[in-house]
């Protein structure tokens, strides 16, 4: 592997922690507006969105380093197998992204977008939405976490295939 392949990935995923810090700032305000006001439905569905947006990131960000490191995604439950993918070292080829205690957290989020993605078929429930609501600042942690981690471990690589 060239070390010009992984200054890209390390650009993208840079890029990516960018795009993050806008999408908490979204959620900081839908916080701020849900406390001001009575609720209803549709102010409900904003805060979904945003939380589902927040884990399209941390999908795209572990599509790009699948794609980067293994080439492949398999087609059938890529969503979920992807997540515990990152949790893996892969011994010669890349460090494990996630620590496997924080694979159900993100995973967590993964499900409530899978459902929220079908809410044409159902109604939005509100207290499962609270209950992922109140995991969402931990799961963004955790995920900053395992990027700045991740970040050093990359680091490490270029700096071994340059020298």
């Amino acid at each position: 592997m060239k070390s010009e392949r992984l200054r890209t990935l390390k650009a993208e995923l840079l890029a990516d922690m960018q795009v993050l810090e806008e999408l908490e700032g979204k959620y900081r305000l839908v916080h701020a507006k849900l406390a001001a006001i009575d609720p209803d439905e549709f102010d409900y569905v904003g805060l979904a969105y945003t939380i589902v947006n927040l884990y399209n990131l941390m999908e795209n960000y572990f599509l790009r380093v699948a794609k980067c490191f293994e080439n492949n995604v398999d087609k059938l439950y890529w969503h979920k197998d992807l997540i515990k993918r990152m949790s893996l070292e892969i011994e010669g080829i890349r460090p494990a992204l996630l620590q496997s205690k924080d694979v159900p957290l993100i995973d967590e989020l993964r499900a409530f977008r899978h459902v929220f993605r079908h809410i044409y078929q159902s109604e939005l429930d509100v207290e499962k939405l609270k209950l992922v609501d109140g995991r969402t600042p931990k799961a963004t942690e955790v995920f900053k976490s395992a990027h700045d981690r991740f970040i050093g471990k990359l680091q490490q690589l270029i700096d071994m295939l340059d020298a």
